[in-house]
């Protein structure tokens, strides 16, 4: 097997995605593993054994339309069985489209879907603390449904030699090695990412006036002037401890001299990329108009943190789209004060520089979201489990459980996130609303029992209740699965029910005993994805749903006034039938159908018969 995963882009993303061939090793041990990045970030690459051989594109390749087509019949000729393309840009587009690989991998976006055949959701929003940037790479292998334990991590790999280099670096510099070293991300790759100089420069006195160590600036040979006023800038008191020169001539000796330090402090880039997967701890400044959200990777408050002004004023971010946030970075800067983070950052210091501070492997946790899950439940043991683990993502799940008589409730206990609660059943409005007053968050996610989530479902709701402009409510279309399979017509191509919603914005009136309905204060939404409905396992328990909500309609109409006729009790069950059957095309699924508008019909049947045994019941009391 032969694979081809191409990222042209800067250091940070070559290194990042150089997970995805990482993976593959491990998946596809005797496959061949070419990665195409841009060539002055091919040295990150050097010792990774996972990949086989590195296709560099070139300056000349940009220059010249006819090296550029050479590359690409260079592609072709190798034959790849499989491509990954986690770039997506018009010149990757061009390779994958003359490859000729059977299967070709990248994300969904609008106007390419037709390149590929495999299209991956293109994540907004991060699942856990590893970021997106992490995450949308690792989606690209989900189409592969590799088996083993996938990892996460970029690495490094640091060979003996530059080790030895390093080391000889530090000593004719006559670097204390008593000290812990911290390297300071000096200037971000372009002005708008690079923390103002003269803030910098306090950042670099106060690390220098609390803690005894030696400082070394990252920064480009070219970048030397501005490196220089940082420098001039610090008091001379932190100038004994910087280590100005001490700089390495190429990206190789970088690494080795960033493999010798303690931790790094300063502007995200490539210089913090490659020292998270040297395993150093980080403390990042972000540019006010970059999204954290993507490369603000594993983030565990303690060896790695990082700091963006929208977290300490919000309110300049208001109304601003990224392009416009563009324009304004300069200002923002200067809002951006160390006060706000020194605090944060001494935490950060004090923890990492602490001799006795052991170095623990990282953990993915998911990302703590607004959401409760809220599930009402009784006799429930074939379907709970399955929608717990679907679950998992939300903060709080809540269980109200009618007094179930089978495995229910032991079956919910397992899972130490969810909570249970008994609740005497009295309908389904007023079990919902009592579920709703136990839930502490301020998005409610609102489930049957056997209802399921699939992936890209899951990831339009994390991502639905972290917009910012939010709507009320949502509903969700359904698929109906009968038996194990999707029932297409008989009125359910269209069924959508709400199921998420916010807190302080929707309730469940109480005129309505069964199929309760959500009123809304505000926007209502529609999701894209559709929730899957396990709502017919077999007749006998579908018949009995079907009996029970017209029992529960019958109470309705009850209250309404209603006395039933002769309409009631033939017509409009007949009416019902032919309206699924017919115009609702549930012909179309056979006998399938029939069932299903059968059983529908019988319920508006079993509603009628119950409302007249109640009048009956009523005529015959005495008058008061």
């Amino acid at each position: 097997m032969k694979i081809l995963v191409i990222q042209q882009k800067m250091i940070g993303d070559v290194l990042v995605s150089s997970i995805i061939c990482n993976n593959l090793r491990t998946g596809y041990p005797e496959a061949q593993i070419d990665y195409l990045v841009y060539e002055s970030t091919a040295a990150v690459l050097d010792g990774n054994t996972a990949i086989d051989h590195l296709i560099l594109f070139k300056e000349i390749h940009r220059k010249s339309n006819k090296a550029f087509l050479q590359l690409a019949f260079q592609i072709r000729n190798e034959k790849y069985d499989l491509v990954i393309d986690a770039y997506s840009k018009l010149e990757s587009w061009v390779f994958v489209l003359l490859s000729g690989a059977q299967r070709r991998i990248s994300y969904k976006k609008t106007g390419r879907s037709f390149l590929y055949t495999d299209n991956v959701p293109f994540a907004n929003f991060p699942k856990t603390n590893m970021g997106l940037a992490i995450e949308r790479r690792l989606s690209l292998l989900k189409p592969l449904h590799l088996t083993m334990e996938i990892d996460p991590l970029p690495k490094l790999f640091v060979t003996e030699t530059e080790k030895r280099q390093a080391q000889t670096l530090f000593e004719k510099h006559q670097v204390p090695l008593h000290r812990k070293t911290v390297m300071i991300s000096l200037l971000g790759s372009e002005n708008l990412k690079t923390y103002p100089l003269e803030y910098m420069a306090s950042l670099v006195d106060a690390i220098a006036d609390t803690h005894d160590v030696n400082i070394l600036f990252n920064y480009f040979p070219k970048q030397i002037e501005d490196a220089r006023k940082v420098y001039e800038y610090c008091s001379k008191a932190t100038q004994q401890k910087i280590y100005f020169d001490l700089l390495g001539h190429d990206l190789r000796s970088f690494i080795g001299i960033m493999n010798h330090c303690d931790l790094i402090v300063g502007n995200d880039g490539g210089a913090i990329n490659m020292a998270k997967s040297l395993n150093k701890p980080s403390f990042i400044i972000f540019s006010p108009w970059i999204e954290k959200k993507i490369w603000a990777t594993f983030e565990d408050g303690v060896r790695h943190i990082s700091v963006h002004l929208k977290e300490f004023r919000p309110e300049l971010f208001e109304g601003f789209s990224e392009k416009a946030l563009k324009g304004i970075t300069p200002e923002l800067y200067q809002e951006f004060k160390l006060s706000l983070f020194i605090k944060t950052m001494s935490a950060f210091l004090n923890t990492n520089l602490n001799a006795a501070t052991i170095v623990r492997p990282l953990k993915i946790v998911p990302i703590s979201l607004p959401l409760t899950a809220l599930i009402i439940t009784y006799n429930e043991e074939k379907h709970i489990n399955a929608l717990m683990e679907d679950l998992a993502f939300a903060d709080e799940i809540i269980v109200i459980d009618s007094f179930s008589t089978d495995n229910t409730a032991k079956l919910v206990s397992s899972f130490a996130k969810a909570q249970l609660i008994r609740n005497k059943f009295v309908d389904y409005t007023s079990q919902r609303n009592f579920a709703i007053s136990c839930a502490k968050n301020p998005w409610i996610l609102f489930l049957d029992a056997d209802e399921r989530f699939t992936d890209e479902l899951k990831a339009e709701v994390i991502e639905t209740i972290q917009l910012k402009e939010a709507s009320s409510a949502y509903l969700f279309y359904r698929t109906f699965i009968f038996e194990d399979r999707k029932l297409k017509f008989s009125g359910w191509q269209t069924d959508k029910i709400f199921r998420l919603f916010q807190k302080d914005k929707a309730h469940y009136t109480t005129e309505r005993l069964v199929h309760e309905k959500l009123t809304v204060n505000g926007k209502i939404g529609k999701l894209k994805n559709k929730l899957i409905h396990f709502s017919y396992t077999d007749y006998e328990t579908y018949k009995g749903k079907m009996v029970s909500y017209g029992k529960f309609k019958a109470k309705e109409e009850f209250l309404k006034g209603v006395h039933p006729n002769a309409y009631h009790f033939y017509l409009h069950p007949a009416y019902k039938f032919s309206y699924q059957y017919l115009v609702r095309l549930g012909f179309l699924d056979g006998k399938k159908g029939i069932i299903i508008c059968y059983l529908n019909a019988l319920s508006v049947y079993v509603r009628y018969q119950e409302l007249k045994k109640m009048r009956l019941t009523e005529n015959l009391l005495p008058k008061l």
